[in-house]
């Protein structure tokens, strides 16, 4: 998802495992508190994988 723009997006529930966001825009710690993961997923270094992540 490299240069993806998750600016204003509702990522209520969504499924993000496995997924790379690593290069991702303007993704937000709230975005992925409300959202599903795993230890796959990639994030950019600024951000925290959630507690509730497996």
């Amino acid at each position: 998802m490299t240069g993806t723009s998750f600016l204003g997006a509702d990522l209520t529930g969504a499924d993000l495992s496995g997924a790379d966001l690593s290069h991702a825009l303007f993704l937000t710690q709230n975005q992925l508190n409300t959202a599903r993961g795993s230890a796959s997923t990639l994030l950019p270094a600024e951000l925290e994988r959630p507690p509730h992540w497996r």
